[in-house]
């Protein structure tokens, strides 16, 4: 009788085990979700700070930001020459002939003198946000042709 009982707790520890060893391969061959950070800016705030994305999925700016109510942020650029923040909205095309395009519209400008010479702001190690000392903080749309 004692020996009966033996054999079902070795069925159900390897059973036990297999399913372990079942979960875990199905988990390697899930697809990963892989996370890039992209520096924002908070237009209502005047924030500047970091969001996490999924790569592949699709976002449309403005996005929510922590610092403000609604949907007020977007990717983040600074003049070269004088330092002005600005956002600029990415062209999200689906496909080439979907969207006849000027492909220096989707480069980010300088609103003050209109140069290519911009750069993504810094924020410090150990900094959640950096405030941006501007009157406000124009949003650059792309002119789609």
């Amino acid at each position: 009788m004692a020996d009966g009982g033996g054999q079902k707790a070795k069925v159900i520890i390897l059973t036990i085990i297999i399913l372990i060893a079942v979960g875990f391969i199905v988990k390697q061959l899930m697809p990963k979700k892989y996370v890039y950070t992209r520096i924002l800016v908070d237009v209502e705030a005047k924030k500047i700070f970091k969001k996490s994305f999924v790569a592949g999925d699709r976002y449309e700016f403005p996005v929510e930001s922590p610092y403000s109510k609604g949907k007020n942020a977007y990717p983040a650029y600074q003049c070269r020459e004088d330092g002005t923040v600005f956002a600029f909205v990415p062209v999200i095309i689906e496909t080439p002939e979907e969207v006849p395009i000027d492909p220096e519209a989707t480069v980010p400008r300088c609103p003050t003198d209109g140069s290519t010479n911009v750069t993504i702001p810094e924020i410090p190690e150990g900094e959640e946000f950096i405030t941006v000392d501007q009157e406000s903080i124009e949003v650059v749309r792309p002119e789609i042709k």
